[in-house]
């Protein structure tokens, strides 16, 4: 049953390293000025799974207008 355990911690934390790397790609890659995508940078580094996610709910919609 342990096994088991682990190896679904294993895969969340694998999906969740996987979620904030592509949240700092596309903001890194963004259409942003430089210091907007410094400041999204930092949000996902100092909020790792809120900065993230703010990334992909409003982070993405303002890098495309």
């Amino acid at each position: 049953m342990h096994s088991i355990a682990a190896l679904v911690m294993i895969v969340l934390f694998v999906a969740y390293c996987i979620f904030i790397v592509s949240a700092l790609r596309a903001a890194v890659t963004s259409r942003l000025r430089l210091f907007a995508k410094a400041v999204w940078v930092v949000v996902i580094f100092a909020l790792p799974f809120a900065g993230s996610l703010l990334w992909q709910l409003v982070g993405k919609k303002s890098a495309l207008v």
